[in-house]
């Protein structure tokens, strides 16, 4: 059985520089697997009313972690507004510059204006990843090729 094992080894040996090689020359793939090295947590909300015009803003801060390797020049933050049972009531998708975003994180605001909030609901932020294909063109980065 030895023998066999050797011949599987040095298989994935090759085949793994060719893997590689095929990921690189992949520019959505190469997007994907630098957006995979950022996540966000929200950190904390706030709701600001405007008497004079009746309207509201949703100030949000956000932590925006990245753990290494080839940094984006931005990244489009995938946000979302809930009623108490968890029913989405809102969906925004958030570019933000990550060009002050490092291992240790960065704290990011966000001002969004123009949602049905009401007294209960929450957001939740985060960076989807995988990101379908058919969703990619209102994705910021993927335009760019990162």
């Amino acid at each position: 059985m030895r023998p066999l094992r050797r011949p599987t080894r040095l298989a994935a040996l090759v085949a793994l520089p060719l893997a590689l090689a095929a990921c690189s020359a992949d520019p959505v793939r190469q997007v994907e697997v630098r957006r995979a090295a950022y996540d966000a947590t929200l950190q904390s909300y706030v709701v600001r009313d405007d008497p004079a015009t009746g309207g509201r803003t949703f100030i949000l801060d956000v932590l925006v972690g990245w753990q290494g390797g080839e940094p984006l020049p931005g990244l489009t933050l995938d946000v979302s507004m809930a009623a108490p049972g968890g029913a989405e009531k809102a969906h925004r998708r958030v570019w933000i510059e990550t060009a002050g975003v490092d291992r240790g994180g960065e704290q990011i605001t966000l001002e969004l204006a123009d949602l049905p909030w009401e007294p209960g609901d929450g957001f939740f932020v985060e960076v989807r990843s995988p990101v379908p294909a058919a969703e990619r063109g209102d994705y910021r980065e993927f335009a760019a090729g990162g």
